[in-house]
C-alpha cells in the first residue's frame, strides 16, 4: 500500500480551523494490515481519510477519536484480540478481528485555538491583536462595524 501524506491535509484544516484528530500507527503486531508510520485524520462527523488498518480497526479508531476529540487529549490506543485491562498511559480495546493482530495507534486532537475578533485599528486594538497571537489565540479584526449608540 501506498502510503499517503496527510500533512498538507492537516494543515488546510487548521487554517480553516476545523477540529480533527490525527492517528498515527505506532507499532503493530502481525498479521495486520496497518504498519508503524500509516496514518489518518479522523473529522468531527466520523469521516476517515487515509489509512490505520482495516475495517476493525478504522471502526475502533473512529469510535475512539470521536471520544478523544472533545477533550483535546492525545491518547494512545491498543487494539487487541485479547481482553487485557487498560496500561499506565493507554486505552485499551479488545477487538476480535480475524486478523488476530494488536496495533498501537497514537490519537492526538488538533483543535483550533480560541478566536478572538477586535474592533477596530486604534493603538489599542493593534497592540491586542499583537498580544493575543503569543497567548495562543488566533487575532483577527472584527468584520462588522462599531456599534454606534
Amino acid at each position: 500500500m501506498i502510503r499517503q501524506d496527510l500533512s498538507d491535509r492537516s494543515a488546510a484544516l487548521r487554517a480553516e480551523r476545523v477540529p480533527f484528530v490525527h492517528a498515527r500507527v505506532v507499532w503493530s503486531e502481525p498479521p495486520t494490515s496497518a504498519k508503524p508510520g500509516d496514518e489518518a485524520i479522523v473529522l468531527g462527523d466520523g469521516t476517515i481519510e487515509g489509512f490505520v488498518g482495516g475495517e476493525c480497526a478504522e471502526s475502533t479508531v473512529r469510535r475512539e477519536s470521536l471520544v478523544t476529540l472533545p477533550r483535546g487529549e492525545a491518547v494512545l490506543l491498543r487494539i487487541t484480540p485479547q481482553a487485557e485491562p487498560d496500561q499506565p498511559g493507554k486505552r485499551v480495546v479488545h477487538n476480535p478481528c480475524l486478523s488476530g493482530g494488536s496495533l498501537e495507534i497514537f490519537l492526538e486532537p488538533s483543535l483550533p485555538p480560541p478566536l478572538v475578533q477586535v474592533v477596530g485599528d486604534s493603538p489599542t486594538a493593534v497592540a491586542l491583536r499583537n498580544l493575543g497571537r503569543p497567548l495562543g489565540y488566533d487575532m483577527e479584526p472584527w468584520p462588522g462595524k462599531p456599534a454606534r449608540d
